[in-house]
């Protein structure tokens, strides 16, 4: 008998990172039927493939029609729909799965068989699907962590990139992502980004810098700047990013997917935040958060809607870099002596 389950996964790494108590949730709901599939785009795959929280993924592309075709291949006799997107809902439709469970938004609720109102309060994200799971009888574990396992695979390629960079893996190595896909408005400054990364250099830190295809021309710029940085998680695969963030030993990064991999992976993190909430996506104690407090906040604007952007401008080089350091000195025990950093061999 084939798998009958489908989950219509997230666009967004972050998002699905947050996601994995929800899929382990659904996975052992339906084990007696061979568990699920989780649909996702192509850069999560390998990532969710690896995590063990499905049978099996289908990779798809961003193209309406070739995901109505994959999931037409699977011959799938229920569609669990996360997104609350109205395209993800009609491509399930669209697909003749005759069971279809999701939240009532966007206007999709004639596209769906079974209809879950969703909470009006706005929660932590972990518990985004705490109602439609309920409706299926599959709760997910109170208070289960997105943690991931990493195969040993592909933390040894990473390792071996590092060295092929010229970055030694037997010492301390700061990652910095400068990115955010969702906008502007989430980013601190390249400049600043390299100003730390300057200092932890001129510590005696090796500092890398995380992107994706869609931040490389950014990443390439301030390792210009800084004369050279490695820039790694250019080629795509959100598995091979994981793996080369989990040989950090601190990353700062902005509201972004990096941040929520390095919660997964037990990597202590800075994170800066402006036009959005930490208390939504943040597991608490998972990062160090650096945020303004203002009237305006959060926005979750893509650019600043008041032009001036001084919920993230008012965050210091100073208070990052201190608070990386706090942070790396508590985790890996080094010591702070006549204000300088003594790396240990």
């Amino acid at each position: 008998m084939g798998i009958e389950t489908v989950v219509i996964g997230l666009n967004w790494v972050g998002d699905n990172v947050l996601a994995l108590p929800t899929y382990r949730a659904l996975q052992h709901r339906f084990r007696s039927e061979g568990g699920i599939v989780v649909a996702a785009p192509e850069n999560v795959a390998t990532l969710l493939a690896s995590s063990g929280v499905c049978r099996k993924v289908i990779p798809w592309s961003r193209g309406t029609r070739d995901r109505i075709a994959a999931l037409r291949s699977g011959d799938f006799r229920r569609a669990v729909i996360l997104p609350n997107s109205f395209r993800a809902a009609a491509v399930a439709f669209a697909a003749g799965i005759r069971e279809r469970w999701g939240y009532g938004t966007d206007c999709r609720s004639l596209l769906l068989t079974h209809v879950v109102g969703r909470a009006r309060q706005r929660r932590h994200q972990l518990d985004d699907y705490t109602l439609l799971l309920a409706a299926m009888n599959a709760p997910r574990v109170v208070d289960e962590l997105p943690l991931m396992p990493l195969p040993l695979a592909a933390r040894e390629q990473a390792r071996r990139h590092f060295r092929a960079l010229g970055v030694r893996v037997d010492r301390p190595i700061f990652g910095i992502h400068a990115g955010g896909l969702y906008g502007r408005a989430k980013h601190w400054g390249d400049g600043r980004y390299q100003q730390v990364a300057e200092r932890l250099r001129a510590d005696g830190f090796a500092v890398v810098l995380l992107t994706s295809p869609a931040e490389r021309e950014q990443a390439e710029s301030i390792s210009a700047a800084c004369g050279g940085l490695p820039v790694i998680g250019d080629g795509g695969d959100v598995l091979e990013l994981a793996a080369a963030i989990a040989q950090c030993s601190v990353v700062i990064t902005n509201d972004s997917g990096p941040l929520h991999l390095a919660a997964a992976l037990a990597v202590p993190s800075v994170s800066i935040f402006g036009p959005t909430d930490p208390a939504r996506t943040v597991i608490p104690g998972a990062s160090r958060v650096m945020r303004m407090s203002l009237s305006c906040q959060p926005c979750y604007a893509r650019e600043c809607p008041l032009g001036h952007h001084n919920c993230m401008a008012g965050i210091s080089v100073d208070e990052v870099y201190a608070a990386a350091i706090s942070l790396f000195n508590e985790v890996d025990g080094k010591v702070e002596s006549d204000g300088e950093i003594r790396v240990l061999p």
